[in-house]
This record gives C-alpha cells, sequence and structure tokens, in this order.
C-alpha cells in the first residue's frame, strides 16, 4: 500500500513537471476513446443492459426450464463477449454472476476466455490498416479465439457430463409453467440501460487517458531500442502499441508475429479496464492476467508454426 502510494505521488509530480507529455498523452488516450471505443462498445454496452434486465430476461426466459435457461444464457455471453470486444465479455460474467444465473467458478472461466479483442478491431485496425495484411484476417481469428473456444467446450462439456447442474431459481427461472409476462416501463428499461452504459465507457476512457499519458513517457525513453519500446507500448495500451509495431521497418510478418500475442493478452490498460467492470464479483484478476499470458504465448507458438509452415511450403 505504501508503495502504490509512493509510486501515485511520483507519477502526478513527473506529469506536473512534464506538462506537453502529459497532454499529448491524454489527448492521445482521449482519441481513441472518443473515435473507436465510444462508437464501437456503448451501443453492446447498452444492448447488453436490456437483455440482461429483469422484465426482459423474464418475459424471453418465462417458459424454458432453467437448464436450457442457463445454457442459452451462458452461449449468449460467449458469443457476445468473441464479437463485441472486451470489456463486453467480463460486464456480461460479472452481471450473469450478480443475478444468480451462474456460480463463481464459471463466471471465472467466462471472464477468462470470452474478454477478448473483438474481431472488428483485428480486421479493420489491425490487419487492414496498420499492418497492410487484410488475407490474414481468417487465420488470425483462428489464431487469437480458437484456443479459447476450446477450453470453453472442454469445461461446460465435462461440467454437465460429470456433476448435476446447480441452478440458482430466481423470479424468471421458475420451472412452473405461467403466462408470458408483458413487458412494461420499456422506457424505464432503456433509460437505465443507457445510463449504465454511460457511467461503464466513462470509466473505460479515464483508463485509456492514464495509459495514454504513460504511454507517451515511455515515448520518451530514447534509450530503450525501437522494437522494445514499440512492444512495452503495446504491453501497456494496445492501439498506441500497434501503431509503433506497424511503422517499424522489418517485415510485415515480423510485426504479425509481434502483434498477434500481444493482441492475445489486450494489454495491461485492458485488464485495469476489466478490472473496473468486474468490481464487486469474487472473480480473480491474478489468475484472469495469468490465463492472458498463457493464452498470448500459445497465440504465439502458433503464429510461429503457422510461418514456419508457410516457409515451408514456399
Amino acid at each position: 500500500m505504501k508503495f502504490g502510494l509512493v509510486f501515485v505521488i511520483i507519477a502526478i509530480l513527473i506529469a506536473l513537471c512534464q506538462p506537453q507529455i502529459t497532454f499529448s498523452g491524454a489527448v492521445s488516450g482521449l482519441n481513441i476513446w472518443f473515435f473507436q471505443l465510444l462508437p464501437t462498445l456503448l451501443p453492446f454496452m447498452i444492448l447488453s443492459n436490456i437483455l440482461l434486465s429483469d422484465p426482459v430476461q423474464e418475459y424471453i426466459f418465462a417458459r424454458m426450464s432453467p437448464l436450457r435457461a442457463k445454457k442459452i444464457r451462458i452461449l449468449f455471453a460467449v458469443l457476445a463477449g468473441l464479437t463485441f470486444g472486451l470489456p463486453i465479455g467480463a460486464k456480461m460474467a460479472k452481471d450473469l454472476y450478480q443475478k444468480n444465473l451462474i456460480d463463481a467458478r464459471e463466471g471465472q472461466i467466462l471472464l477468462n476466455h470470452c474478454n477478448l479483442i473483438g474481431p472488428s478491431f483485428v480486421g479493420s485496425y489491425v490487419l487492414t490498416k496498420k499492418l497492410d495484411l487484410p488475407d490474414l484476417f481468417g487465420i488470425s481469428l483462428l489464431l487469437l479465439y480458437l484456443p479459447h473456444i476450446l477450453c470453453l467446450v472442454c469445461f461446460f462439456s465435462k461440467k454437465e457430463a460429470t456433476t448435476e447442474q446447480k441452478i440458482h431459481i430466481t423470479s424468471y427461472g421458475k420451472t412452473t409453467r405461467k403466462a408470458t409476462p408483458r413487458l412494461r416501463n420499456c422506457f424505464q428499461i432503456l433509460n437505465v440501460a443507457i445510463m449504465n452504459g454511460f457511467e461503464t465507457i466513462t470509466i473505460l476512457g479515464g483508463y485509456l487517458i492514464l495509459f495514454g499519458i504513460f504511454c507517451a513517457f515511455v515515448k520518451e525513453i530514447q534509450f530503450l531500442p525501437t522494437g522494445l519500446r514499440a512492444c512495452i507500448l503495446a504491453f501497456l495500451e494496445i492501439t498506441i502499441g500497434i501503431h509503433e509495431i506497424s511503422i517499424l521497418e522489418i517485415s510485415g510478418m515480423v510485426k504479425y508475429l509481434c502483434a498477434i500475442p500481444l493482441l492475445s493478452f489486450g494489454g495491461l490498460c485492458t485488464a485495469m479496464q476489466t478490472w473496473s467492470v468486474c468490481m464487486g464479483a469474487p472473480f480473480s484478476m491474478r489468475n484472469y492476467i495469468k490465463e492472458r499470458l498463457l493464452f498470448a504465448l500459445i497465440s504465439g507458438l502458433l503464429t510461429i508454426c503457422l510461418l514456419y509452415t508457410s516457409d515451408a511450403a514456399d
């Protein structure tokens, strides 16, 4: 605790002594938030808030058995996490746990393996705009997502086969048949969903601004090799780091090899954003970071194997 306080004080003093660097870093983080994160994530956050609201859940799952309803909720969380991009997966895992729809272990698994970089970011920003390798979009998704999907399938298949499902019976998960309820107060549901979405996206923007400042100071460290500095920046904040990797004077496939494991990890900024989203749930961030580092290594090894086999075929 004392070390953390000392670090914060030192960081504030450095920022005050270098206002130009601090300003440029804050602007960089703010631009990423406003032009990329806000338009891509906010609509999906609002949609997920609507779908997970009690009246909508009551309407959708009123005539389903608890087991079937739970499977559909988990499948939706997986698809949302893999499709919309992080931290949607973390938010879905937390919301499902807090509504007693999944247990803590299932929430941790969803957090570890569904909270991933979105395919739109990989395809448009990374492969097309920065690396100029749009043809590798399909194989990139396999390298990034397939190991996580296999872990999810193994975990939930094994749990279903070896243990009796323990499902919390909630007001919208009862086994008795009842008439399908009507949705009431639709505007109230929408207002709450929008407010919660803006609250979450604002917190994420704060972390982006802070890490934008960190990255601006890292760029000023001149004794670091250019390649190492680019990888450090990507480890801190993935958007800024991928840009730095893209301007390195190395071949496109080497840039690709550097980018894939860093994309799999997601960066410390996204880890902090995930932690902020998951506050209040008993999920282990240490376990999350260990898993992300492990799967970043796996994605990197798979990429090396891909490049090696491609060179051998040529």
